[in-house]
């Protein structure tokens, strides 16, 4: 093996590490800002932490991921096709942090969400279909468009305790790595995103793992959901001259959160309640809450996420055998939360 063999794999750690060891440093600086500041998360009923604690670690995260999305539109992508992509980067910050510091209506949030995933649907050429040119393109754009939308509020639905979604964001980007390079994908911008998404969040989760102390709020989860989100569409649409379509993977890579998300946001729903207002009835919160801790029940969801993964990758020539092999998984994991949970609801 020469150094030209090996020399994909050492960009790769010096992209990881570089992003790893700056979040790192940042965070630990936001953190004494937001300490500074009293900006704080103060527990409630509804939470699950007992202390406060600081509230808008994203913004460690976000000095790492804008710089590097201008650079990748610079250098890897010359034609500016990813300009809105980075702009909604921008809008969903601001409008995530005004949420974390007062309050933005469900409807305003909605509505600028979706905006951002108009704006990062001109990445995709109209050739780019995600559902492979069965439907006009119209629908096919807003499936697309509602679909990131919805997978933007269910990320950040879901991250109600420590270290769980730098966990998932690593798991998908690794995941995405892992099934672009067995289907022979070619697409360095997303292969880029996905180095300095694994980097940053590994260098959060530092100060992020249990006990944290520091929280991402809105303005970190939000951001996360919509570049994980785009990431997934990248993997699913079917491109112009071929290549892509495997919407397969795309769904089992993040298929725990999918799955926790919606079968609480349907049983609240049922139940008449709001389902768009913060709570503890995912099962993940109620293991958390038997288990006394939060980093086993994370722990847990990384281990299936592994197994994700290796479905995702098994669905890249064989898509049945790979969804079969997911949903087994992410049935075993709720099963065992569920089993485990104090509660039943």
């Amino acid at each position: 093996m020469t150094l030209n063999d090996l020399a994909p794999l050492l960009f790769s750690l010096f992209f990881i590490m570089a992003s790893f060891f700056l979040a790192l440093g940042v965070t630990g600086v936001i953190k004494r800002v937001l300490l500074a500041r009293a900006v704080l998360d103060i527990p409630n009923d509804r939470s699950s932490h007992k202390a406060p604690v600081p509230r808008g670690g994203g913004w460690a995260l976000l000095v790492v991921l804008i710089p590097a999305l201008i650079g990748a539109v610079v250098f890897l992508d010359h034609d500016l096709r990813h300009v809105g992509l980075v702009a909604a980067v921008f809008l969903l910050a601001g409008v995530s942090w005004l949420d974390d510091r007062r309050h933005v209506s469900a409807g305003r949030r909605l509505s600028l969400h979706i905006l951002a995933a108009c704006l990062g649907s001109f990445s995709f050429p109209p050739e780019d279909m995600l559902l492979g040119g069965a439907v006009p393109f119209w629908l096919d754009r807003t499936v697309m468009i509602l679909g990131w939308a919805w997978f933007i509020n269910l990320y950040n639905f879901m991250d109600g305790i420590d270290g769980i979604t730098g966990v998932e964001t690593i798991s998908i980007a690794t995941g995405l790595c892992l099934v672009m390079g067995a289907a022979g994908m070619d697409d360095p911008f997303v292969e880029f995103l996905t180095l300095i998404l694994t980097g940053a969040c590994l260098g959060f989760l530092a100060h992020n793992w249990h006990p944290a102390k520091i929280f991402l709020g809105d303005v970190g989860s939000v951001p996360l959901g919509y570049l994980a989100g785009f990431g997934l569409l990248s993997l699913a649409v079917v491109r112009q001259g071929g290549g892509g379509g495997h919407l397969a993977a795309a769904l089992i890579l993040p298929l725990y959160y999918l799955a926790d998300s919606g079968i609480t946001i349907t049983k609240r729903a049922l139940r008449g309640e709001k389902i768009w207002e913060a709570h503890r009835q995912h099962f993940y919160q109620h293991a958390a809450l038997s288990a006394g801790r939060h980093d086993k029940v994370v722990v847990w969801i990384a281990a299936a996420n592994v197994g994700l993964i290796a479905a995702a990758v098994v669905a890249v020539s064989r898509p049945v055998v790979g969804i079969g092999f997911a949903v087994v998984i992410v049935a075993g994991l709720l099963g065992t939360m569920y089993k485990i949970g104090p509660a039943r609801s």
